[in-house]
């Protein structure tokens, strides 16, 4: 069955193992159309089936902006078997690319409405894990620069003992190789790569055929929240989308990225 859809784009519904998969698209850049419990299921089902090198990105509004002005980017965008809407701003687009009004768009999403599609890294990797704990699956932490990779794994175990896990710092302080033959000795189901926005995806891209892993998901700077180096926004700031602007007062030297995001709506309004 297809639809027409925001930005002209079609919708495609499909029919897989009894899930129903649903995409948009936002300048071509194809998105998962569901949830947190459909994305669980999906990676559940992949493991299970002992399925290889999958791959989920989770795409905010700064990856659309790179991906116009990198067409590189944009190819490895179409690559993965899943992207994920992490952010309130994709939302809002798709509200708009619908025919609403951009600011009565705005205010609903900020009051929460439209929220059945987002999918958050940072809120992935809890649920992830919580699924990796129950059904035995092995994680790896890779990336996230310094220690990170090593606290976020503490901080799991924390919570979750049993939890079989391992990390790595990787480049540039470890090797590639060296990366991947701890990667591929453990044979993790769920490879989390915190190596920022594009690095990750490229890493990805690059060494999956090299790396023996379940499903791979670019997981930005959740590394950072886990590892206790940066606080989260508090729940009543993201359920309105401000996390970003919390993460700019936190952190100011984010300015020059986080101009991405007026950017964005620019893009959005005049399409």
């Amino acid at each position: 069955m297809e639809q027409k859809n925001s930005f002209g784009a079609k919708k495609r519904v499909s029919f897989d193992k009894g899930f129903i998969l649903t995409y948009w698209k936002i300048f071509n850049i194809s998105l998962f159309g569901r949830g947190m419990n459909e994305v669980l299921k999906i990676v559940e089902d992949w493991i299970q089936s002992e399925a290889k090198n999958k791959w989920i990105a989770t795409v905010n509004p700064e990856f659309v902006m790179k991906a116009l002005e990198d067409d590189n980017f944009r190819q490895i965008l179409s690559q993965t078997d899943l992207n994920v809407v992490d952010g309130v701003g994709l939302l809002w687009a798709r509200e708009v690319g619908n025919g609403k009004n951009w600011f009565k768009a705005g205010i609903e999403v900020m009051m929460g409405k439209h929220r059945e599609g987002l999918v958050s890294g940072a809120d992935l990797m809890p649920e992830l894990c919580k699924l990796a704990l129950k059904k035995g699956y092995k994680v790896f932490f890779l990336g996230g620069f310094g220690d990170r990779a090593e606290r976020t794994a503490e901080y799991f175990r924390s919570q979750m003992s049993d939890l079989r896990c391992q990390f790595s710092e990787g480049e540039p302080k470890i090797k590639n190789e060296e990366v991947l033959k701890q990667i591929n000795k453990f044979k993790p189901d769920i490879l989390f790569v915190a190596y920022g926005m594009k690095k990750q995806e490229e890493w990805i891209k690059n060494n999956k055929d090299k790396a023996d892993f379940g499903v791979a998901i670019g997981v930005g700077r959740s590394f950072d929240y886990y590892s206790g180096d940066l606080k989260r926004a508090p729940k009543i700031i993201r359920k309105i989308g401000m996390e970003w602007l919390y993460s700019l007062i936190k952190e100011p030297k984010r300015l020059k990225r986080q101009l991405a995001l007026p950017k964005f709506v620019w893009k959005v309004l005049i399409k």
